[in-house]
């Protein structure tokens, strides 16, 4: 990866900051998602599989997937995963590939092709930093996305329902589908009971949203641009990195218009 190191160590920095808001407890800010947006939770894996070193995060996040193994939507994990270009999926997958990442559920390493086995010395690590995690109450608290999956389940209702929450909301149903990966068929379904009910609009606006989310803070957009922005620092040719930065999109991506503060609007 040809990022310059102070890219890399902010991407790095926020990263941690979002988990902190799901619960891990590193010495760095949490995240408020009322203040900076929603974080989408397979999103968040997979910024952090691109950017991943050989430090606490490769037993911590161990721990985090076996104690929350049934709110991480596989489906949609796979789905990015599936997508994802080719050398970037050797990236995620040479930096998965430690043996702590071996202990977590089969339904987990089935996404990402794992065979690793954990040494007993890594599996009595994961099952201390386990006990170092905050309670699902406490992450119910500061995730919505978490909280409305405790609430719904772990399909994409949960998620679409999390993100109706966002002011000034409108997506059509092929947009919302792509946000959250999966098929337009299933959102269409979903956004006909949301509208039946009256929980959303004809607009697919929530018809009584108290202490709306000002947006996205990292989705699937963000992976993307992630993309996007490693790829161009690989270019010689000025112009191609130049073309590269103006196809980066900031909408439900405040995570990318951090780390890139000189390519925002208005900046």
């Amino acid at each position: 990866m040809n990022l310059p190191e102070t890219v890399k160590d902010r991407a790095r920095f926020m990263i941690r900051c979002a988990w902190v808001t799901m619960g891990i407890p590193f010495d760095v800010p949490i995240v408020n998602e009322k203040r900076e947006g929603i974080i989408d939770v397979e999103a968040l894996f997979m910024a952090t599989f691109l950017f991943m070193e050989q430090d606490r995060m490769v037993t911590d996040l161990p721990a985090w997937i076996i104690r929350f193994k049934d709110i991480i939507n596989h489906q949609k994990l796979k789905s990015m995963f599936k997508s994802c270009p080719e050398k970037h999926k050797r990236t995620i997958f040479k930096n998965l590939n430690h043996d702590p990442f071996g202990a977590t559920p089969e339904s987990f390493k089935r996404v990402f092709g794992l065979k690793n086995i954990p040494t007993k010395e890594s599996a009595q690590t994961i099952e201390r930093r386990s006990l170092k995690l905050n309670s699902l109450n406490h992450v119910a608290r500061t995730s919505v996305m978490i909280k409305n999956r405790l609430l719904y389940g772990t399909g994409f209702r949960a998620d679409l329902i999390s993100i109706t929450q966002i002011k000034n909301f409108k997506k059509n149903g092929k947009q919302l589908a792509n946000l959250l990966c999966t098929a337009d068929s299933t959102i269409s379904r979903i956004l006909n009971d949301l509208r039946s009910c009256k929980f959303l609009d004809q607009d697919n606006e929530r018809i009584k949203l108290a202490n709306p989310y000002p947006g996205m803070f990292l989705s699937s957009q963000t992976i993307l641009n992630l993309y996007e922005i490693i790829d161009a620092e690989e270019f010689r040719s000025k112009e191609l990195k130049k073309e590269a930065y103006e196809n980066i999109s900031f909408k439900n991506d405040r995570f990318c218009m951090q780390l890139l503060p000189s390519s925002a609007p208005g900046s």
